[in-house]
């Protein structure tokens, strides 16, 4: 990830703790680790994901693992902006 300034990259760890599900998250040189409560995450907490992903231009493949029979009706949506960058084949 880059971060523009400072600022930037307390925003974004700020943004990140806030998200409910989120326990802890580790840096390690350009390394991240995001520890989460469960690996079934609320609707709202799998969407703050994406569009922090998205924002911060992180790997967007590693969240196809939240996908399960409770969100796949929205998040498995071809029509979704994030399916090209997550679901790719």
């Amino acid at each position: 990830m880059r971060y523009y300034s400072k600022n930037d990259e307390a925003a974004f760890f700020g943004w990140l703790k806030s998200i409910p599900g989120v326990t802890d998250v580790v840096g390690s040189g350009r390394e991240l680790a995001i520890h989460l409560r469960s690996k079934r995450l609320a609707a709202v907490s799998l969407r703050e994901l994406i569009a922090l992903y998205r924002r911060y231009e992180g790997n967007m493949t590693e969240l196809a693992q939240f996908a399960n029979e409770s969100n796949a009706s929205w998040f498995l949506a071809p029509t979704a902006y994030w399916h090209k960058e997550v679901f790719k084949s």
